[in-house]
């Protein structure tokens, strides 16, 4: 959300003023309104939990129902991640000058849709997002609980006791095998 408020308005200094003005003005969780990934990925965990219980078992996730999870957070995801990376992809390799195609996002959805329909135009592409997004996610997250449980075992802690660089670092490396697994797909598409 820092990123993209520094992005569209003046009214921050800088990085630290956005994060402590959208703190104060907003409370923490404006931070995480937007993450559509980790809600779809929580949804889906609650429901294996859920199904695990039903059968008798620990509602605590297999490392294959942790990459479905992850993988619904990328489907999810996916629905506004295509158009957006659509659109700037399209205003990024637009001619310019004169011969510009479209005067900004709303412009390029608009001449998109009526051109080709909204699935057709905005969401051209939409199959390989499909694909790349599942892959990511369920690799992101799937990488970073296996740290984590990994890290909690081995030491002999609880998760909770984990310390704030350390989840960082593994935040990190499933970022790094997010891309390493999805890139493929972000090839093609």
């Amino acid at each position: 959300i820092i990123k993209v408020r520094l992005q569209t308005t003046s009214q921050y200094t800088g990085m630290v003023d956005a994060a402590t003005k959208i703190f104060k003005d907003e409370g923490p969780l404006a931070f995480y309104k937007v993450s559509v990934q980790f809600g779809g990925f929580h949804y889906a965990r609650r429901q294996f939990e859920a199904r695990n219980t039903l059968r008798g078992l620990p509602p605590s996730l297999s490392y294959t129902q942790l990459y479905a999870s992850g993988a619904f957070a990328g489907l999810a995801n996916s629905f506004l991640s295509g158009p957006i990376e659509h659109v700037r992809i399209r205003l990024q390799t637009q001619p310019h000058g004169a011969n510009r195609l479209y005067s900004g996002p709303l412009d390029c959805v608009r001449k998109l849709s009526a051109h080709e329909g909204v699935l057709r135009g905005v969401y051209r592409g939409q199959a390989v997002t499909l694909l790349r997004e599942a892959q990511a996610y369920g690799v992101w997250f799937l990488s970073f609980e296996y740290m984590m449980n990994r890290h909690s075992r081995v030491n002999e802690m609880e998760r909770k006791d984990i310390s704030a660089p350390m989840i960082a670092l593994y935040g990190g490396l499933a970022g790094e095998a997010l891309w390493m697994a999805s890139y493929p797909f972000d090839v093609v598409k």
